[in-house]
């Protein structure tokens, strides 16, 4: 298993090199190796490539190696294309030299006192960027059995939203019976008042007209009587 040393000078192990095959890869370290699942399409793929390659050449593998072997073609001249690539190709053939890297145009860290504090900075990025890789491999690897959970944490709060909506439109259902009954007793209580009132309202009537009444044969009555 391929290792490189740490800031501390341990072995520290690469995090691709966790992945099945990674040996066989032939590209760069961060591709990842090939999915056990799909070995046996990208083995028919590449035998599909292989068999349109040999057709190319008429099914003779002789053709196709001696293409393979064969001379390249001389470096086409662009040198009237314009294009930088031209001024370079004139550059050369004139043996002008490029000039090399002015180091002191570069400005450095300086003052190196807390170079040791920058390697702890960069190591604990190191085990971030680490446990990151890991989170998204768990992921990768679990994301059927979590999306699954999700689901059924969904549906259990589906289930127990349609029952609080039940249980609330029970309560409104409740609730405005209730008002109804509570408006009809209101309004015949209050039509019970207004008769009432109505009532005594026509009694007092009578009583003022009584009284005034009396009061009139009273004062019509002689006092020598």
């Amino acid at each position: 298993m391929e290792t490189t040393a740490s800031p501390a000078g341990d072995p520290v192990e690469l995090l691709y090199t966790r992945n099945r095959h990674h040996d066989l890869v032939d590209s760069l370290s961060f591709v990842d190796a090939i999915p056990v699942e799909l070995e046996g399409d990208i083995r028919e793929l590449i035998a599909c490539e292989k068999r349109a390659i040999l057709e190319e050449f008429g099914g003779d593998e002789e053709a196709l190696l001696s293409s393979y072997v064969a001379s390249l073609p001389p470096t086409p001249d662009h040198t009237a294309s314009g294009f930088l690539y031209s001024a370079e190709v004139s550059r050369k053939a004139d043996g002008m030299s490029i000039d090399g890297l002015d180091l002191n145009r570069y400005v450095g860290y300086g003052e190196d006192s807390d170079l040791a504090a920058r390697l702890d900075h960069m190591m604990m990025l190191w085990e971030y960027a680490q446990g990151a890789q890991v989170n998204l491999e768990l992921m990768d690897r679990y994301k059927e059995a979590a999306w699954l959970k999700h689901l059924e944490d969904l549906t259990k709060l589906h289930s127990s939203l349609d029952k609080i909506k039940t249980r609330l439109t029970s309560e409104m259902e409740q609730l405005n019976k209730e008002r109804k009954l509570s408006h009809i007793e209101w309004a015949n209580r209050l039509r019970s008042i207004s008769q009432e009132y109505e009532d005594y309202r026509v009694k007092n009537k009578q009583l003022l007209l009584a009284i005034e009444k009396l009061q009139n044969s009273s004062q019509a009555v002689p006092l020598g009587d």
